[in-house]
């Protein structure tokens, strides 16, 4: 088979040529309806005609493309068979890459996207909730233009039938009708498929000829089971999503273990084993969940790399949740015992590092949502906020002595403290977009993809400049190598690369990581003789670098990761611990676990 572009593609098999066609034809013209709805009965090949489409519209992204074939590109696709609301969108999410704990956040974020986005939908007829499928993704999902679908769904099934009916304007394909196989090339491909077949009995239905008429599907029915943890990290996943979502209104989905599924369901729904479940879903209870229910999970996660040192959440009845967070940092000087946790209102709390309980606040008279938030060596905590600008938060530390009061333009830090402050003004063409201390100074990233050094060196302060990014850096964070005296830098950025840099020499040509996703922060550490990145990724990834070996530690708590710091404590254990909207979760390496490369799952390219 040749395509309208003239490249040569495998066939679609069944005699199926005029549909392959007649849906490469609807991908590329801009003037066809944005839904195209693939139906029929059981057995008419609905699922092998989605299978060849998706195979073509995921390898023409893999290379060099055209208009044409850009425009023929399947960016996502979800089964619906057994899912439910919730999960159907955390299926496009995936694939997508994209941390969304709800549709609405699903929609947003394609919304704010804006590029032409292809999305398969496969067994609406045999989804948990079609209706709400429908309502509550389908329908906003066509509200947006730069958006195309297609969805599967059997003739005859209430929710195909509903789905023709609100979107008249839809392009229908219904696989019964004649034009869409051809005669002739249905019975080449069943005689080679099975020589005994009766090819003109059978046309157009693939399914007899390949004997798959008798199909087990996913019963529609939700049967009840008991929320409990193991019963839930045993379970299919998506299964268990759509019974709290059906019994919403229930007192189960209201207890610690419901909420917590719900909100790290994303990532529950894609994780491969027991283990990795009960991991991801204690990581998202509350630290004063009962006792019983913490053993269980921490029993049937003894084999992650991971285990979890603590975590609060907004439902906790403890009253130690400090509020979402949109930026951490590892305190210095008086606050060397506290993790920094800013939030939207540019107050910043102070969090115990080693329990993670708030225990005091520093506030700004900015009260500008942080995007920020760095202490200096001296103990100055500084805010980055979103619109480029640097500000204090709290006092400045003051020098004891007759001599600082006399003389406060000798003290060195004093000097740092101005130099920082009044940084954003000096960056000519761009604003201030990421912002970190570094053990002799501070770190800036801009708008324009430069990284900026500020360094402390003999009563005075040197600054250097480097363009490492192609847009907006988005992350810094940097260190000192012990016994060298070299400072290294690492920035993160929307081009989803992390480069490394010292000022005292050119950039490394090759990045460190480069993902399809931005990189949204990063937290370095040094102590016990070894070096530690933290990375955090749009798609809601959070990666654990040891910098000596090269390996790494990946986990995924589900919901849009905001912030990371990586910590030591007082007795030299390694921590991360991760910042979201509603959930702060600690994370301890275990020593004999290491595991190279991220996390594997299916993605499709956009």
């Amino acid at each position: 088979m040749t395509d309208i572009a003239g490249l040569r593609l495998r066939k679609p098999g069944a005699g199926r040529e005029p549909a392959a066609s007649a849906l490469l034809g609807w991908l590329t013209d801009e003037r066809s309806p944005q839904l195209c709805v693939l139906t029929g009965p059981a057995g008419v090949g609905k699922s092998h005609l989605l299978a060849w489409l998706v195979e073509y519209g995921t390898s023409t992204s893999a290379g060099t493309s055209s208009a044409g074939t850009t425009k023929r590109r399947v960016h996502a696709i979800a089964p619906l068979g057994g899912t439910g609301l919730r999960g159907a969108a955390w299926l496009l999410a995936d694939h997508l890459r994209l941390a969304a704990r709800a549709p609405a956040e699903l929609i947003a974020a394609i919304a704010r996207d804006g590029r032409h986005t292809v999305l398969v939908l496969c067994d609406l007829h045999l989804s948990h909730a079609s209706e709400a499928v429908l309502e509550q993704l389908v329908r906003p999902l066509l509200q947006l233009g730069h958006v195309k679908l297609i969805i599967e769904s059997r003739t005859g099934a209430p929710c195909t039938e509903q789905l023709l009916e609100q979107t008249r304007n839809s392009a229908v394909m219904d696989l019964m009708d004649p034009r869409w196989t051809t005669p002739e090339s249905f019975s080449r491909w069943a005689l080679a498929t099975d020589p005994a077949s009766d090819a003109e009995q059978c046309y157009p239905l693939p399914g007899p000829v390949v004997r798959s008429e008798h199909v087990t599907e996913t019963p529609l029915s939700l049967d009840s089971f008991v929320l409990a943890a193991e019963t839930m990290v045993r379970a299919d996943p998506h299964a268990v999503t759509a019974w709290l979502d059906h019994h919403a209104s229930t007192a189960g989905r209201e207890s610690d273990l419901g909420r917590a599924w719900l909100r790290a369901g994303q990532s529950l729904c894609v994780s491969d084993s027991v283990s990795a479940r009960a991991l991801t879903l204690s990581a998202a209870l509350d630290s004063d969940t009962a006792t019983d229910t913490r053993h269980v999970l921490h029993s049937l996660a003894q084999s992650e790399p991971w285990h979890v040192a603590y975590t609060s959440t907004r439902e906790g009845v403890s009253g130690h949740w400090p509020g979402p967070v949109t930026a951490l940092c590892a305190g210095t000087a008086l606050h060397a015992r506290h993790v920094l946790c800013a939030g939207h209102l540019g107050d910043v709390r102070l969090l115990d590092a080693t329990n993670g309980r708030a225990t005091g606040r520093l506030t700004s008279s900015h009260n500008r949502p942080a995007a920020a938030i760095f202490c200096l060596p001296d103990g100055t905590v500084v805010a980055a906020d979103d619109f480029g600008g640097v500000s204090l938060v709290g006092e400045a530390p003051r020098r004891p002595g007759l001599q600082a009061l006399l003389e406060p333009d000798a003290d060195p830090c004093t000097r740092l403290r101005r130099a920082v402050l009044a940084f954003p003004q000096r960056i000519a063409g761009a604003t201030l977009t990421a912002a970190a201390s570094l053990p002799d100074g501070a770190v800036f990233g801009d708008s324009s993809g430069r990284v900026h050094v500020l360094v402390l060196k003999e009563n005075t302060v040197g600054v250097t400049s480097t363009m490492l990014h192609d847009g907006p850096v988005t992350a810094v964070t940097g260190m000192s190598l012990e016994g060298t005296g070299l400072t290294v830098v690492y920035s993160g950025g929307v081009d989803g690369r992390i480069r490394v840099w010292s000022p005292d020499m050119a950039p490394m040509p090759e990045q460190l990581l480069r993902e399809p996703s931005p990189v949204v922060d990063l937290s370095a550490s040094r102590g016990e003789g070894r070096s530690a990145l933290a990375v955090a990724w749009g798609d809601g990834l959070v990666q654990l670098l040891d910098l000596d070996s090269g390996t790494d530690l990946s986990f995924r708590p589900g919901p849009p990761v905001r912030a990371v710091c990586c910590l030591r404590t007082d007795a030299g254990e390694l921590r991360t611990m991760i910042g979201m909207d509603d959930c702060i979760t600690t994370l301890v390496p275990r020593p004999a676990h290491t595991h190279n490369g991220r996390q594997q799952q299916l993605t499709y390219s956009r």
